[in-house]
C-alpha cells in the first residue's frame, strides 16, 4: 500500500504539473509568465484542464499523507501535526480547484485568497514539522528540508507585492518547489516501502 500511495503521489505531482503547462500552451489568452495558475484556472476553454490537475494535485496530497501516516518517530507531536496540515493542504487546494473565485465580483476573489493564504501558511508549516522525522528516514534531508521551509515561507507572501507582468512566472516557482516536496516524499514512499522506520 505504501508503495502505491508513493506511485500516485508522484503521477499527481506531474499531472498537475503538465495540467498548467499544457492550459498555457493551449490558451490563447493566458501567459505563462504574467498569468497566474488561478488565472488559468478562472475561465476559458481549458479551464478544466487547470482544475483537473489542481485535483491530481489533491490525491498526491492525500496519498503522500495516507503513505506517511504509517511512519512512527520520536518527535511524534510535530510529525502528528505535520500529518493534520497534510489533510488542511490537501482540502485547501481542492477548495481553490472547486471554488469559481471570479464567479462573484465581490465575495469570489475575497475567499479565494483566504485559501491561498491559508496554503501560504499551512505548506511551510507543515514542510518544518515533518522535516524532523523525513530526516529519519534520510538523514541528509533534515536541516535541507528546515532550510526549505523556512525559504518557502519567506518568499510566499513576495507573490502578493510581485508586479503583475511577472506574478505569473513567480507563482509557478514557488508551485513547482511544492511539487517539488511532495514529489520526493512521494519518491521516498516508493523507494523505501519495505523499510521499517
Amino acid at each position: 500500500m505504501v508503495q502505491g500511495c508513493g506511485l500516485v503521489g508522484m503521477i499527481g505531482c506531474a499531472v498537475a504539473l503538465i495540467a498548467d503547462l499544457l492550459g498555457v500552451r493551449l490558451s490563447d489568452h493566458i501567459g505563462l509568465v504574467s498569468d497566474t495558475i488561478s488565472n488559468l484556472a478562472a475561465g476559458g476553454r481549458w479551464d478544466w484542464l487547470m482544475d483537473y490537475g489542481l485535483y491530481a494535485f489533491v490525491l498526491a496530497v492525500l496519498a503522500v499523507a495516507l503513505g506517511t501516516s504509517r511512519w512512527r518517530f520520536d518527535s511524534d507531536w510535530q510529525w502528528a501535526a505535520g500529518q493534520v496540515l497534510l489533510i488542511v493542504i490537501a482540502a485547501d487546494i481542492f477548495a481553490i480547484a472547486a471554488y469559481e473565485a471570479y464567479s462573484n465580483p465581490q465575495a469570489g476573489p475575497q475567499l479565494h485568497y483566504k485559501f491561498v493564504y491559508l496554503l501560504g501558511i499551512a505548506f511551510p508549516l507543515m514542510a518544518w514539522l515533518t522535516s524532523d522525522g523525513l530526516g529519519s528516514v534520510s538523514g541528509r534531508l533534515r536541516t535541507p528540508l528546515r532550510v526549505f521551509a523556512v525559504g518557502w515561507a519567506l518568499a510566499g507572501p513576495v507573490l502578493f507585492v510581485m508586479p503583475t507582468a511577472w506574478d505569473g512566472l513567480y507563482e509557478r516557482v514557488l508551485a513547482l518547489l511544492m511539487l517539488g516536496w511532495f514529489a520526493l516524499v512521494a519518491w521516498l514512499l516508493w523507494q523505501l516501502s519495505r523499510s521499517k522506520v
